[in-house]
């Protein structure tokens, strides 16, 4: 990865600190009749709510997976 590129993702990823999972739902996007599934999650920090939506590009294509580590849940 590029120096411009870690400092790319460090801004952008980087104001997501402090925020609070508030939400989560798995949200439909109709797309030239393919129904896609993106799971969505509500931050908040204070009054600021954001919405995350991960994709597995981004383009939009399809929903993406999230490593959660440490889980008590088993997949």
């Amino acid at each position: 990865m590029s120096n411009n590129q870690k400092e790319f993702f460090d801004q952008y990823y980087g104001q997501l600190k402090g925020f609070q999972i508030v939400s989560y739902k798995m949200e439909e996007d109709d797309y030239d009749g393919y129904v896609l599934k993106f799971p969505t999650f509500i931050l908040q920090r204070g009054q600021k709510q954001i919405k995350i939506v991960v994709s597995q590009d981004e383009e939009g294509n399809d929903g993406g997976f999230l490593f959660i580590e440490d889980s008590e849940v088993i997949v």
